[in-house]
């Protein structure tokens, strides 16, 4: 998929970083994305939340999850830190 498809499905179908903006300040997020690494990943996405919050980050998971950019999705990782 060439970098303005991905962007369409991420942006105009998916609405991915309007579902996002919903759960600002509570979840931040950023979104790392290499096609270069030699890694069967091409992106990152780093959560940070208070443990108050975790109802929200769930929440906004679960959103994400449902939404066309998900099929795309070959394989799933999921950390959880805590400091």
């Amino acid at each position: 998929m060439t970098q303005d498809e991905r962007r369409a499905v991420l942006e105009a179908t998916s609405h991915h970083i309007a579902i996002g903006l919903d759960y600002l300040p509570a979840v931040a997020r950023r979104l790392h994305q290499r096609r270069d690494i030699g890694a069967e990943f091409d992106f990152l996405t780093w959560f940070e939340f208070a443990p108050a919050d975790g109802d929200k980050f769930e929440n906004l998971v679960g959103r994400l999850r449902e939404t066309e950019e998900r099929s795309f999705v070959i394989r799933e990782v999921d950390l959880r830190l805590e400091r």
